[in-house]
This record gives structure tokens, C-alpha cells and sequence, in this order.
């Protein structure tokens, strides 16, 4: 009886291992794409011992495009130093509710949101890497770096 029932889990077991077509975008730098429909930002400033960074995210298109997220979590931010090593993550130590959620960027409208790293922030040379983590149809994922100092 046991052998039975393993002859006929195997065929399901393979079919479960079976390759899956991947819906995850390509991700791309939105300061280089050609088409440039959605755009982000960065603007690190430093203040005293920390690093305020504020992002915009403008659509634009003629069109409005709804962003879809399957967290509260709106944006990854990372900061790298020369070497490669990262110094600050925006969603380490931190919980997100886990609820789909969308909002619609109106056309030539801009959505501003911001962060500030100031735990271990010393001076040199840093790689700031955001991004966007609302999915839309037809845009790749939405991702934007940019070279600061500290001093």
C-alpha cells in the first residue's frame, strides 16, 4: 500500500517542480531608460551627523499609472560605502504590513517621499541605491543610484 501511494505522489511532485514563467520585471535604472515614463530621484543632503534623503518619483506620461504593492513598504533604500559594503538599509529592523496596496501617479504628477540614515554615518564617499517597490503594468522596476559625500 505504501509503495502505491508513493508511485502516485511522484508524478505529482514532479509536475509541482515543473518550470514557471517569471512575471518579474527586468530591473532598470529609470535615469536611463529611453522612454523615461515614470522617473526617480534622489537627493541625499547632509545634515550634521546624518543623511537626509529625499526622493521623487514623477510621471512623465500623459497617462496615469497605478502602482500595486504587496507590502506597506514603498521603497528600498541602500547605502554603500567605496568598497561595496553596506552601511544602511531603509527596511532592516523593520516590520511591514502585508496587505495588497495601490495608489494612481496622475499624470506630470509627483510623488515625494524621504529617509534619513544617521546611525554609523562617518565621512567619505557613498553609493545611494533606491528602489521603488510598486509593480506596474508595462514599467520595469524603477530603480535610481546616485554618488554622495559625507563630510
Amino acid at each position: 500500500m505504501k509503495k502505491l501511494l508513493v508511485l502516485l505522489f511522484i508524478p505529482l511532485i514532479l509536475a509541482a517542480c515543473g518550470s514557471q514563467k517569471n512575471d518579474e520585471p527586468e530591473k532598470e535604472v529609470s535615469g536611463q531608460m529611453g522612454e523615461k515614463t515614470a522617473v526617480l530621484t534622489i537627493d541625499p543632503v547632509q545634515k550634521g551627523a546624518s543623511v537626509q534623503f529625499q526622493m521623487s518619483l514623477k510621471n512623465r506620461s500623459d497617462h496615469d499609472i497605478e502602482f500595486t504593492f504587496n507590502t506597506s513598504q514603498k521603497f528600498e533604500l541602500r547605502v554603500y560605502d567605496e568598497n561595496g559594503n553596506e552601511k544602511y538599509r531603509y527596511s532592516k529592523d523593520r516590520m511591514f504590513t502585508q496587505a495588497i496596496q495601490s495608489f494612481v501617479l496622475k499624470a506630470n504628477e509627483t510623488y515625494d517621499f524621504q529617509d534619513t540614515w544617521s546611525s554609523g554615518v562617518e565621512p567619505g564617499t557613498y553609493e545611494v541605491v533606491v528602489s521603488f517597490k510598486g509593480k506596474a503594468e508595462g514599467l520595469k522596476q524603477i530603480t535610481e543610484k546616485k554618488m554622495f559625500q559625507v563630510k
